[in-house]
């Protein structure tokens, strides 16, 4: 049941009109609202975007400038409330979320999948409890209609996401999976009563489950919030341009999240992902690239919490109004609207890392779960030219002089994001080894070879040997974070004593737009379509807004 408790003199006092129509997220059920894949956009056709600041706090305080902080109960179009200009938010009775994890055995398209229910009848005669489940949006803008939906059949339920990623090759052995993955149910969302005091006149507004900001004037939100996640401390302090909302987060704290339009976002975030000095026409390929990664990824992450993306790599690293630059604003306005399709028409998933290392990779090499898409095919990141010897790929015969003779490449030859991003050198010690993959209990390693690698030469299955057993690590990111977060998986390694060196290229995955080739093309007259075509090749640029 949902309430707001507020003082009769307050009411009476403070309680006004909204000032003008309702937005887009306006609506008998705001909880609804904000767990829904739907895309919103503001009156002058902009997406807003929901985006997680923090989670796991037990204090939250909101503030804004002069003119103070509107509180609305019930979002737009109902109650408004203007008594303070700080306020304090805490929750009560809070539980968490009630969550699923079912083990992707097979996923499609939408508009091709007309053999989920076949897939789903096929696991149930294997002796698994199969279903079938839906995400992704389905939206229209600039005359096009973006169908990003897909039917998954999942196999389960499991516990917890390992659990899930565990059933895989139990279900692998009974039948090949298409696309594995986990997919993540919410049986039922988070509850809890929030309640906000004001800093001046110390009245107090009782909600179930959510709670909206909005700036009175032009000033933006100034958030300040405590508490714990994973057993460390938190404290956030930021501004944040645009609407706020305080809710519960799966595990029953507060979640602070900021619905802002998508110019305003990218215009914060793309200081923190690419260099703000890099070349114009880097930042402007740097905005069309961020723009299509927030529209592929609504519906598709962060399934079960209130909001559609997190502000961390993750997604996309996001710190909030304030860390804008007069340069970086202009590229996100300069491609206002400006989206990558594929050549098949839907829309491109325009990935991107800091430094490839010279050779960008295919996508399904590194995340498992996507199909392979013909605008992230791995390639060299240099000028075609006959006689390389990369020009097929870095194999396991030639990846070590790949990484010690690196040839050109565009990521390579800028002093700006090149230097220990392309080419590097770690060392870990056998304590070190030990403590890091202490959960295979291994014992003391002794060798560590690498199984599998993509077309960039990136590792995709290394064996770790110890003194009481051994184990395959799988999967890019893991890979990485096994050995002690390595700038990528793109690395021979050799035992030296005790201790593994590492010899690697390149920073991140590798797949799609390489931030500092991006620079390197630019520095060498490129235009930011030159760029995208050589990133993303047979994409078109579309403008939708």
């Amino acid at each position: 049941m949902r309430c707001w408790v507020l003082s009769s003199l307050l009411l009476a006092a403070a309680v006004a009109a909204p000032a003008y129509a309702a937005d887009e997220f306006s609506g008998a059920d705001k909880l609804r609202a904000i767990y829904s894949a739907e895309f919103r956009f503001t009156n002058d056709g902009l997406p807003v975007v929901p985006v997680d600041i923090a989670e796991g706090l037990q204090s939250v305080t909101i503030s804004a400038g002069a003119k103070g902080v509107r509180l609305l109960p019930e979002g737009d179009g109902g109650a408004e409330i203007r008594a303070d200009d700080t306020w304090q938010i805490r929750a009560a009775a809070t539980s968490g979320a009630r969550l699923r994890y079912w083990t992707v055995v097979w996923r499609s398209p939408v508009a091709k999948s007309q053999e989920a229910d076949a897939q789903v009848a096929l696991w149930k005669g294997k002796g698994e409890n199969a279903r079938r489940f839906e995400q992704g949006t389905l939206f229209g803008v600039g005359g096009e209609v973006l169908d990003r939906r897909e039917a998954i059949v999942g196999v389960g339920p499991c516990a917890s996401v390992e659990e899930a990623e565990r059933a895989s090759d139990r279900l692998a052995a009974k039948s090949p999976l298409r696309q594995p993955g986990v997919f993540t149910e919410l049986v039922d969302r988070p509850h809890g009563q929030l309640e906000a005091t004001g800093g001046k006149s110390g009245f107090k507004v009782k909600n179930e489950g959510v709670l909206w900001f909005v700036p009175a004037g032009d000033a933006p939100l100034r958030v300040e919030a405590s508490g714990e996640r994973g057993g460390e401390k938190l404290k956030i302090a930021g501004s944040y341009s645009g609407r706020v909302y305080v809710t519960i987060d799966r595990q029953g704290s507060m979640a602070v999240v900021n619905a802002v339009p998508e110019n305003k976002l990218l215009a914060g975030l793309i200081p923190a992902e690419i260099f703000p000095n890099a070349p114009d026409e880097a930042l402007k390929a740097q905005a069309v690239a961020a723009r299509g990664e927030l529209l592929s990824k609504i519906g598709t992450r962060h399934i079960g919490d209130p909001f559609r993306l997190c502000s961390q790599t993750h997604c996309q690293v996001y710190s909030g109004a304030g860390h804008e630059t007069a340069r970086t604003t202009a590229a996100v306005e300069a491609t206002r609207g400006e989206v990558l399709f594929e050549a098949g028409g839907g829309l491109a998933d325009p990935t991107y890392s800091a430094n490839c290392g010279g050779h960008t990779e295919n996508n399904e090499n590194v995340w498992p779960e996507m199909p392979a898409l013909a605008s992230l095919r791995g390639h060299r990141d240099a000028e075609k030219k006959a006689g390389d010897p990369y020009a097929g790929g870095v194999t396991a015969g030639n990846v070590a002089a790949f990484i010690a003779n690196p040839p050109a490449a565009y990521c390579g030859r800028t002093k700006l994001g090149a230097g220990d991003r392309f080419r590097w050198t770690v060392t870990r010690s056998q304590e070190e080894l030990e403590k890091l993959l202490g959960k295979y209990r291994l014992g003391a390693i002794r060798s560590i070879e690498v199984q599998e690698r993509g077309v960039s030469g990136r590792a995709r299955a290394v064996r770790v040997t110890g003194a009481t057993g051994s184990e395959v690590i799988r999967g890019e990111l893991r890979i990485r974070q096994a050995f002690g977060n390595l700038r990528s998986s793109l690395f021979v390694v050799e035992m030296q004593g005790a201790s593994a060196v590492f010899h690697g290229a390149g920073f991140g995955h590798g797949v799609g737009l390489c931030q500092t080739g991006a620079i390197g093309m630019a520095e060498a007259g490129k235009s930011y379509r030159e760029i995208l075509r050589h990133y993303y090749p047979g994409t078109t640029l579309r403008k939708l807004w």
